[in-house]
């Protein structure tokens, strides 16, 4: 399996990588790594991975990558534009890639509404491709794997989660591509605090 990692020099990202580098039962898998800068990712180049350097705002360069994969894993985070977005789901359609799965913000899971979170969930739904839509609590670096996954149009419980929960449920996805299959949903640790821990 095929498997490109867009932003994967993001602290979420590495730990997907790290697991899937290290880990035997991925061991069938290929690693396309594709960052701004990517003398970052040095340490994780191996037999099973490259590293591809560009920006996802560069339609050409997203394109590139995405050919010959199995599954798209745009791991960027929060964003202020929805080119990225569309960026990758052209380069999907013209490559006949159908596996995506997006992070951003709570967005329409929490009483705080993303506008950007919205068009991109909207831009997924009408693409026609398998897609995930991981919307995320808090991130914090709390050594645990918890979490909770909210249907859409559910409050999700709880205002934090731990980047290896979330590292954690990609990976699951990942090894069952159709778990959350055309799905956006929350995703939190399900503990309700006064402040998000960091």
């Amino acid at each position: 399996m095929n498997i490109l990692i867009l932003g994967a020099n993001g602290k979420i990202a590495r730990l997907v990588e790290e697991q899937l580098l290290s880990d035997k039962a991925f061991s069938d898998i290929k690693l396309t790594l594709f960052l701004r800068d990517k003398i970052r990712a040095d340490d994780l180049i191996a037999n099973q991975s490259i590293a591809i350097e560009g920006d996802a705002r560069d339609s050409s360069a997203v394109e590139v990558a995405v050919e010959d994969q199995d599954i798209v894993l745009d791991l960027t985070g929060a964003t202020k534009s929805i080119v990225p977005t569309q960026n990758i789901i052209r380069a999907m359609q013209a490559n006949g890639v159908m596996r995506v799965v997006s992070i951003c913000g709570l967005g329409t899971h929490s009483k705080a509404t993303s506008q950007i979170g919205m068009q991109v969930a909207h831009l997924y739904e009408q693409s026609g491709l398998d897609y995930t839509i991981l919307r995320l609590a808090w991130l914090n670096n709390v050594d645990e794997v918890r979490y909770q996954v909210t249907q859409p149009n559910k409050l999700v419980q709880g205002n934090s989660i731990s980047r290896k929960s979330v590292a954690e449920l990609i990976l699951k996805i990942i090894d069952d591509p159709a778990y959350l299959s055309k799905k956006d949903v929350g995703v939190s640790d399900g503990i309700k605090r006064d402040a998000p821990i960091l």
